[in-house]
Formats: structure tokens, C-alpha cells, sequence
């Protein structure tokens, strides 16, 4: 199933590439992508705020009443941060001065954090940290103090995997190295004492975005799949990315349908 997927996101993108030359991204579809991004990777970690909630916050700058603060301040952080990185992604290279800087930014708000006492934006996490997985097992993150070395190592091998991508070899196309740094990223190291799958999926996007591709979105519908997808990708990344092959190719079709209706 990989290999035909593989095939299908080749395809989507070469007739989006041929009915494009000119205009990589329309305004008006950029700006319903970083508004859909915001809203879907915020609602997977538990934002309760509604789709048109989002839009009034972020479009006309009208909260909900009784909103919490912590959840106004997720979204417009990531709004903002959003702009920067569809701004400047084509010269934004994969380097821990960026991804600490983004992780700031996205988490300088102290009412965002679940634990005051953990407050450290754009500084690695300084205790160590854990889940739950759906089947009960408690899957332990990097201990921090290997946590410096891992991300090292795991930014160089992404620049060097993309520097010999090959979207007709399926271990070196481009969302293979995308999501093999999301695994490495999210389901080992887990670098943070928060924001983690925020800045995780920004970061797999960034890589995307960066080789030509739409950003992925990852819908609270397709949540559950999502987490236990971690879960069986532990031994290989290959549940993983047949789960993100398939947002892609989501992705690539909605955008063929806007490139084709303008």
C-alpha cells in the first residue's frame, strides 16, 4: 500500500507543479491553510474552542465568553508563529537555534503550560517525561541529558536525507525524512517539558513546505488513529507513514482542487 501511495502523492503534486508554475501559493488559500492548521493541531491537544470560535478569534479578534485564557494563547501563538514560517520557510533551515526560537514563540505565554513549575519556553525540558499509551503501557521520553546530543544528531541526518531525496525511492522521498523526524522527534526524544506535538508537526510541515508539498493537517477525528499509530510505529516508522502519506495525499487533492478552480 506504501508504494502506491508514494505513487499517488508523486502524481498530485507533478499536476499541481504543472497547473502552478507561477504561483506556488494563493493568498487566499494561504491564509485557509494556516487557519486550519492552527485550529486541527491545537484541537489534538485538547483546545476546546470550535472551528468557528477559531475564525472569530483569529479572523475578527473576538474571543468566546468564558474561554480560558491558556487556550486563547495556544491559538494565537501558533497563529503567529504560523506566519513567520509560511513567511520564511524556504531560508528557515532545520537547526536547533531555530526550533528552540520556535518553541519561544509558540510557548512564551506562562497560562499555556499545564505546570507552572515546568515554564522554560525555548529551553529543553529539565526533568524527565512520559505518556500513557491506549493500551495502559507507559512509554518513557529521552532523559533530558541526552536530550542535546539526540537532537544534534537527529537535525544533521534530517538535512542530510534531504539533501539526497528521491521521490521515486520511497526510503528517501520526502515524506518518508519528514516523518521519520517526526517519530525521532515525538515519539523518542520528546525534547520539551511542553508544546511538543505542536512544534513536532510545525517542524514536519516546515520540511514539507520547504521541498514543495502542502502542510498535513491531522483532524480530531482521525486523533485516536493518530496516538495509536505511535504506539505500533515504536519498531518501524512504516504505520507512521502510511497514516501520513494518507494526510498528504488529502492534502495535495484539496490543493489540485483550488489550483483547478482558479
Amino acid at each position: 500500500m506504501i508504494v502506491q501511495k508514494i505513487e499517488r502523492i508523486n502524481t498530485l503534486k507533478t499536476r499541481i507543479d504543472e497547473l502552478s508554475k507561477f504561483n506556488e501559493w494563493d493568498s487566499a488559500f494561504f491564509a485557509k491553510v494556516k487557519l486550519d492548521f492552527t485550529y486541527n493541531t491545537n484541537k489534538l491537544e485538547g483546545n476546546t474552542l470550535s472551528y468557528g470560535q477559531t475564525i472569530k478569534l483569529l479572523k475578527d479578534f473576538v474571543a468566546p465568553k468564558n474561554a480560558a485564557p491558556g487556550e486563547l494563547l495556544d491559538l494565537i501563538n501558533h497563529q503567529n508563529v504560523l506566519d513567520s514560517v509560511f513567511e520564511n520557510y524556504k531560508s528557515e533551515n532545520l537547526s536547533e537555534v531555530n526550533i528552540k526560537e520556535l518553541h519561544k514563540e509558540l510557548m512564551k505565554s506562562l497560562a499555556q503550560w499545564n505546570d507552572d513549575g515546568l515554564y522554560s519556553p525555548g529551553q529543553y525540558k529539565a526533568f524527565e517525561n512520559m505518556t500513557v499509551r491506549g493500551s495502559g503501557k507507559i512509554h518513557q521520553y529521552l532523559e533530558p541529558s541526552a536530550v542535546g546530543a539526540a537532537m544534534q544528531i537527529l537535525i544533521a541526518d534530517t538535512n542530510a536525507q534531504l539533501e539526497k531525496k528521491d521521490t521515486h525511492d520511497i526510503n528517501n522521498h520526502p515524506i518518508t525524512i519528514a516523518t521519520r523526524f517526526h517519530q525521532d522527534f515525538l515519539n523518542r526524544i520528546h525534547p520539551f517539558s511542553d508544546g511538543n506535538g505542536r512544534v513536532g508537526r510545525l517542524l514536519t510541515n516546515l520540511i514539507l513546505l520547504k521541498e514543495g508539498y502542502p502542510p498535513i493537517f491531522i483532524k480530531d477525528v482521525d486523533r485516536d488513529e493518530y496516538l495509536k499509530r505511535f504506539e505500533q510505529s515504536d519498531e518501524s516508522i512504516i504505520p507512521m507513514l502510511d497514516f501520513l502519506a494518507d494526510r498528504l495525499i488529502e492534502s495535495l487533492e484539496v490543493k489540485l482542487e483550488f489550483v483547478r478552480s482558479r
